[in-house]
């Protein structure tokens, strides 16, 4: 089972965006079993999917110890691909009381996956590294990084570099890419911004760009992938690319571990 953290140190990178169609493709066209979990309190993953931003089927009862990870997995429209939605009560569960309690508090997310098997698990984290983020961490064997070609954006992957250091030290760690969204092919400074990239994390960004698409944002209104809302827009393209590049590198992963 490869569980992904995927993560980015600021909001609007189109992070949700990303893991909500990573799933879907590789789900749709891979033919692969796939879990989603919203592990942000936000829960835009989850109404990205039509589900309601209020459900109770969340990870919260499991962290606390009142529910198994198998009894709050809700199954979506599209064929193959599972989902643990979020809500507000995700925001501060680290403080609630099992949880406060537990000095190994980040390894219960870990320890509940051990009790499902998926091809893929995608962990969607809040834009920090919070608590939450770092049991995403913990729990994962591969993380994903989101950026944008923006220079607040571009700054933030040093502190995610410096975070990733951090857990590698304790907790085995692949850094299985970088994806630029919100691409522009006619940027004046797309060179600039795929130095830095380098820079920070070699030979880790994708080839396959999410150009910016208004498609998506249609879709999410709709509750629905934009594969299925707008299959001929260039986003569905995007991120056909991206899910082929994303599974051909954990693939190539795993025949070099064999």
């Amino acid at each position: 089972m490869e569980t992904v953290a995927v993560c980015s140190f600021k909001g609007g990178t189109a992070k949700t965006s990303t893991v909500l169609h990573l799933g879907v493709y590789l789900a749709k066209f891979f033919h692969k079993k796939v879990l989603l979990i919203d592990f942000d309190a936000q829960a835009n993953l989850s109404t990205g999917l039509g589900f309601s931003s209020d459900q109770l089927l969340t990870m919260v009862p499991v962290l606390q110890g009142e529910k198994s990870i198998k009894e709050v997995i809700q199954h979506t429209a599209i064929e193959g691909l599972d989902i643990v939605t979020a809500n507000v009560y995700l925001d501060g569960v680290e403080a609630t009381g099992p949880v406060v309690n537990d000095l190994y508090g980040h390894e219960r997310l870990r320890k509940a996956l051990l009790q499902v098997n998926y091809d893929y698990v995608f962990i969607d984290t809040p834009p920090s590294l919070g608590w939450l983020t770092q049991s995403a961490f913990f729990a994962a064997r591969h993380s994903l990084i989101c950026s944008i070609p923006e220079p607040y954006s571009i700054l933030a992957l040093n502190r995610l570099k410096e975070y990733h250091a951090q857990i590698q030290e304790n907790h085995p760690l692949d850094i299985i890419g970088v994806v630029l969204s919100f691409w522009d092919d006619r940027g004046a400074t797309n060179a600039a911004f795929v130095e830095a990239i380098e820079m920070a994390f070699p030979g880790k960004l994708f080839d396959a760009k999410i150009r910016r698409d208004i498609s998506v944002s249609r879709a999410i209104l709709k509750g629905k992938p934009v594969v299925d809302a707008y299959p001929n827009a260039r986003a569905s393209d995007d991120y056909r690319k991206l899910a082929e590049e994303f599974h051909a590198r954990v693939e190539a992963k795993e025949l070099a571990h064999v």
